[in-house]
């Protein structure tokens, strides 16, 4: 395993991404991450919100088109997370709190499916169930999770030593 993530960083678009100075690389992976995070966790508040009772004149099925944006975040986080874990994969994968965000993350997704199937229904703009409102809160709560945990993922390789492998030198001149 240590081996293909030692493969897997060394590739050159992710020393590249991890290595270069150019705007382009690290920072602006960075950039699109937090756009999709954004979208993704920052549209699920807001249809929680909703589902709670917060702006309860805006009808709760005007809320089905934020659901593509909401996957257009996801894809997003998906790709630029991907690439990110790439650039310190021996770092990331052994840090506990690498595993507890993907965890949260797929219950996100469940749950935020949930709240889906209520605002596609036929009844959604009637009074809002209690366990749908149930469902909102846990909703917020896991999200909220998800970027707390991604963001401690960093801490936890950091205070774990970990770092990437040294390349090629002149491999790594190469890329500047």
């Amino acid at each position: 395993m240590d081996a293909f993530l030692v493969w897997l960083q060394n590739l050159p678009p992710f020393l590249w991404v991890a290595e270069s100075d150019s705007i382009w690389g690290y920072a602006f992976l960075l950039f699109v991450h937090a756009i999709g995070m954004g979208l993704t966790a920052g549209l699920a508040l807001v249809i929680s919100l909703r589902l709670l009772g917060v702006g309860t004149s805006i009808p709760v099925s005007s809320l089905r088109p934020l659901f593509g944006l909401f996957w257009i975040g996801f894809s997003l986080n998906f790709v630029s997370g991907s690439v990110l874990f790439a650039t310190n994969a021996t770092g990331h994968a052994h840090v506990l709190m690498m595993y507890v965000k993907l965890l949260l993350l797929a219950l996100g997704l469940v749950v935020t499916r949930r709240l889906r199937v209520f605002v596609d229904g036929s009844t959604s703009d009637g009074i809002v169930p209690p366990s749908v409102r149930t469902t909102a809160v846990v909703c917020i709560a896991i999200w909220l999770s998800v970027i707390v945990a991604g963001r401690m993922i960093a801490y936890a390789v950091e205070s774990a030593g970990a770092s990437l492998t040294p390349a090629d030198p002149a491999h790594m001149a190469s890329l500047r």
